[in-house]
């Protein structure tokens, strides 16, 4: 049997998901990452979202809901996406399957972080490009530049895919948002050749899993010679390639270029449809055979994530698949509270704004 998600299957499976999704929003204590997201300095998009609600509603976890919304958001512009792709609603639902338990979505849609904004944007803006709606299209381009991720890379992917397409609006327009966020320096590009192309692999490995990410490699490359490239093909390949020869030069942070990369789930899809229809049936079991095996590992993964705390609960100690500081440090503050201490010494420099989250300083 082909790899493939029915209609009723996907929303019973969704429901499921947003219990899920929920209980760990409100259950994980709020982390070091999201409390230097929250008091970092920069504008952009993310910090300013998260500070309003932080001001409106304090050191509370309803912090993570705009953040949780907009990736709903981006679920119903995949499934916009998704239905350009493909008329059998099978292969839509699986897209849409694939994306949602990918672990990189998964933890963004749970979490304060850099990445929900920028994957929402992108989105939006091949679903505006998709229906020729240019209000739209500049509208998420220019919110783009304000996103703490390498959007250069983007608007280069643009520019190369409008000037083949010769939509010469869109290639002013990209071209012109590359070289004003090149200018401005809204992406540092530094420090000297050392070769941090495996920790960049890691990452993407990490945010996709091992192996979707070989699939997705696979797809950039069988896309290129053998199909039409479309706008979303740019999108993932260009920046891709362009994250792959910055990391030789430098560290890649993990929300720097995934946002860009994580979309391409329709793309993957569709190769893998086009592989097995024109296959006999009896010649189709090894790719099913490794459908299979991609979304046993994608499940595998993301059920470590949700089993995180009960995990940390049953062993109560360190071991290297749990970061148990995201409880202890929550334990602390916790019996900080309840004595009414205000300021404490010896706070390590990495955790002072998650500190600072919870309402305690620096003595």
């Amino acid at each position: 049997m082909e790899c493939g998600f029915s209609k009723k299957g996907f929303y019973g499976f969704l429901f499921f998901y947003i219990i899920t999704l929920l209980w760990l929003l409100f259950s994980t204590p709020f982390t070091v990452a999201e409390a230097n997201l929250l008091f970092n300095t920069h504008f952009n998009l993310s910090t300013v979202l998260a500070q309003f609600f932080y001001k409106t509603l304090g050191d509370s976890v309803f912090i993570r809901i705009p953040f949780f919304l907009l990736s709903f958001g981006s679920l119903f512009l995949f499934l916009e996406i998704a239905k350009s792709y493909f008329r059998d609603s099978n292969y839509i639902y699986f897209t849409l399957f694939l994306y949602i338990v990918t672990p990189g979505v998964f933890v963004s849609s749970v979490i304060v972080n850099y990445a929900t904004i920028p994957i929402f944007l992108s989105l939006l803006f091949i679903y505006a490009h998709n229906r020729n709606i240019k209000s739209l299209q500049i509208l998420s381009f220019v919110l783009l530049f304000f996103t703490n991720t390498a959007a250069f890379a983007l608007y280069f992917a643009v520019a190369i895919y409008s000037y083949s397409k010769k939509e010469w609006w869109l290639t002013i327009i990209s071209s012109a948002l590359f070289l004003l966020s090149s200018v401005n320096e809204t992406y540092p590009i530094d420090g000297i050749p050392k070769g941090h192309l495996l920790q960049l692999f890691g990452i993407y490995g990490a945010v996709l899993s091992p192996l979707f990410f070989i699939v997705a490699l696979y797809t950039v490359y069988r896309i290129a010679i053998k199909k039409e490239r479309d706008l979303l093909w740019y999108i993932t390949a260009v920046t891709l390639a362009i994250a792959t020869v910055l990391s030789i030069r430098q560290k890649i942070k993990i929300t720097d270029f995934t946002p860009y990369f994580v979309i391409i789930t329709p793309l993957i899809v569709s190769v893998y449809k086009d592989t097995v229809t024109v296959r006999l049936k009896r010649f189709r079991k090894i790719y099913t055979k490794a459908c299979a095996a991609v979304v046993a590992v994608l499940l595998l993964e993301t059920s470590a994530i949700v089993l995180h705390y009960p995990i940390y609960k049953l062993i109560n100690k360190k071991i290297w698949l749990i970061n148990t500081a995201i409880y202890t440090t929550a334990k602390k503050v916790k019996a900080y509270k309840k004595e009414k201490i205000k300021c404490i010494k010896n706070i390590k420099s990495k955790e002072k704004n998650l500190y600072k989250y919870y309402g305690i300083k620096s003595c």
